[in-house]
């Protein structure tokens, strides 16, 4: 029987947000999902990788390969997000250390790999720093005719940085990466901060999945608990049910889910590195170059829509 189902590569720094939005793609059964590929980003590459191995045992997902990539940024050195994630990425959950074991291969080879053994063209959620995505660029400048698009969580255009004044942590992270991706002639979806700051977790958003006894559900309820102690500086019971939580990779996530939640327009994109706005997405909306525009600017987003499809997901796809 045809498999229908949209063949994707999740490019990943395993934090909280990279773990609701794995399990949400699984949970939803809708994607051929033909491996994590893990960079650097939140924490060390080495944690990252546990972190996504202790995803798919949770998720009962031993069959999807986990290949490791790029310990630092292609130019910089590495900067991280233990401050947001704990020190062990999964907010300092404590959570055993995994059976499963990582593949063999280099992340960026095995996105080529992939990549051009596919029956259709893949689709490429990368919820990390791109340097993986850069580097397979670079391994094979003929990407764009394997790769459908790349749905990106970075950039910041109308709003301010999370990490520096002009600047997202992911692109941040590796500017020079961000600028292959976005000049590779592969299709790029930006869903930064822009997104992300119209899309915030309520407290109660969780009710429903406290009520279902699965390990995927008490893994996430246990790391929203580390985000509403970092809100309230307290005990979590103790924390107003009106205080909100970020899990900015979900909203990135929700465009892979449906585009139709989305404003969105295209633009010509490009990615400074240099000075103290490296990191900052440039993007021309009135294309002064006369360029061909690159990157598709999310602006928009109907999350109430976003986050009621992704509690039922996860309540029922496990």
């Amino acid at each position: 029987m045809e498999d229908n189902r949209t063949p994707l590569i999740i490019d990943t720094d395993p934090g909280i947000d990279d773990a609701a939005s794995i399990f949400w793609v699984l949970a939803s059964g809708r994607f051929d999902v033909k491996a994590l590929t893990v960079t650097h980003g939140n924490v060390g590459l080495e944690r990252c990788t546990i972190n996504a191995l202790r995803l798919l045992e949770a998720a009962g997902r031993p069959d999807i390969p986990v290949y490791q990539g790029a310990k630092a940024p292609i130019l910089r050195p590495r900067i991280s997000a233990e401050f947001a994630h704990g020190t062990d990425g999964m907010g300092d959950s404590e959570m055993p250390m995994p059976q499963l074991k990582p593949a063999e291969g280099h992340a960026a080879c095995r996105i080529v790999e992939i990549a051009k053994a596919s029956a259709r063209p893949v689709t490429i959620l990368a919820i990390g720093p791109i340097t993986n995505v850069a580097l397979a660029v670079l391994l094979e400048p003929d990407l764009k005719r394997y790769v459908d698009r790349v749905i990106f969580m970075g950039g910041a255009v109308r709003v301010p940085g999370n990490f520096t004044a002009v600047a997202s942590f992911n692109v941040v992270a590796d500017p020079e990466a961000a600028q292959i991706v976005y000049q590779s002639g592969i299709p790029v979806v930006q869903v930064g901060l822009d997104i992300c700051n119209q899309f915030s977790f309520r407290p109660a958003d969780f009710d429903a999945l406290q009520q279902v006894d699965s390990p995927v559900t008490r893994f996430i309820c246990q790391m929203v608990q580390f985000r509403l102690r970092q809100i309230g500086g307290v005990a979590a019971e103790s924390v107003a049910r009106s205080d909100s939580i970020a899990l900015n990779d979900v909203a990135a996530t929700s465009y892979l889910m449906n585009p139709d939640w989305f404003t969105t327009e295209m633009v010509v994109g490009d990615v400074e590195t240099a000075g103290r706005c490296a990191g900052q997405t440039v993007l021309d909306f009135a294309n002064r170059e006369n360029r061909e525009p690159n990157v598709c600017f999310a602006s928009g987003v109907d999350s109430h829509a976003a986050i009621r499809q992704w509690s039922w997901d996860l309540c029922h796809g496990f």
